[in-house]
């Protein structure tokens, strides 16, 4: 019973601090974090603060080419971003290759190394049994001697 209560309010604490966390983790495309108000208002002012002698649909072509020069630079400093990225993961795919090749170097060598480890140790062992019957034998000449 103690232990659903203790798991049910841990859980309970970490969904609600979830829930109630203050900020946002990533902010959105619109965020913009010098004067922390979204940027489609700066579009806006810009509206606002055109002379008063033009008509309506030259400043919504304005406005609109404004837009698209925004769009077009910032879809190409993503691209620029998605390149480099891009650049970095290769990189990285290429450094993972050259330690797996480097790994599978070392455990080549480590299984040639272990295996002959055990053949030393088997001739080892096979010399220590030849020492102890050698002993023994001389040790029951001497008893025989006696």
């Amino acid at each position: 019973m103690k232990k659903n209560f203790l798991i049910l309010s841990i859980i309970a604490v970490m969904s609600g601090s979830i829930a109630f966390a203050d900020g946002m983790v990533f902010d959105p495309t619109e965020y913009n974090a010098s004067n922390t108000t979204p940027a489609k208002t700066t579009t806006t002012s810009a509206k606002t603060t055109a002379p008063k002698n033009i008509t309506i649909e030259e400043n919504t072509k304005a406005s609109s080419s404004y837009a698209q020069n925004s769009i077009s630079g910032q879809s190409t400093s993503l691209n620029n971003a998605l390149f480099e990225l891009d650049s970095a993961q290769v990189n990285i795919r290429n450094d993972l290759l050259d330690y797996q090749a480097k790994y599978q170097e070392v455990d080549t060598q480590y299984k040639l190394i272990k295996e002959q480890r055990r053949v030393l140790d088997e001739q080892i062992k096979s010399i220590e049994r030849r020492i102890k019957d050698l002993e023994r034998s001389k040790n029951q000449i001497r008893k025989t001697m006696i």
